[in-house]
């Protein structure tokens, strides 16, 4: 089974209600006829303290998210949308099982660092920090994160990739 690439504004528009805040991953995944489970804690694997994993499509299965929702909301909510990275980029020829450190910015594997951009772009799309920075004069950085639902450094970092502050 292939996956059709998509862009993370294709992903919104075909699977999210425009405007409406926070964008919920889980919503998006299932929508996308995704499978979305719980990390199982006991099972052996080759990445100790996974915290999310990415299952491509197989033989008529659909992919399958795992997440670790023990992790803070925040995280649960970027590791959700990252492994819906890893289906819309097309990162379909194995199975990625991430941990906290490919969610780190000095992180320079290709995969993962694209995986957490879109990431980025589906919790913090451009056009929505656009309308509430300009259009509603909403600066402050806690409570943006806090209507993205994501933590202060993502929400940093996006506003940084976007020139509303300097690194």
């Amino acid at each position: 089974m292939t996956v059709l690439t998509m862009t993370p504004e294709q992903v919104l528009s075909a699977y999210w209600e425009r405007g409406k805040l926070p964008i919920d991953p889980e919503v998006i995944a299932k929508k996308a006829g995704l499978r979305v489970e719980d990390m199982d804690p006991f099972r052996e694997n080759e990445e100790q303290n996974a915290i999310g994993a990415y299952w491509p499509p197989e033989k008529g299965k659909p992919a399958v998210i795992e997440i670790d929702r023990d992790e803070p909301i925040n995280r649960v909510r970027f590791t959700l949308a990252h492994e819906l990275g890893h289906h819309f980029l097309g990162h379909n020829e194995k199975m990625h099982r991430d941990t906290t450190k490919q969610f780190n910015i000095y992180n320079f594997d290709p995969r993962e660092s694209a995986a957490n951009n879109f990431a980025a772009k589906i919790l913090m799309p451009a056009q929505y920090v656009k309308v509430l920075i300009e259009n509603k004069k909403i600066v402050d950085l806690k409570e943006l994160a806090k209507i993205f639902r994501v933590s202060e450094v993502a929400m940093k970092i996006r506003l940084e990739n976007l020139n509303y502050i300097k690194p």
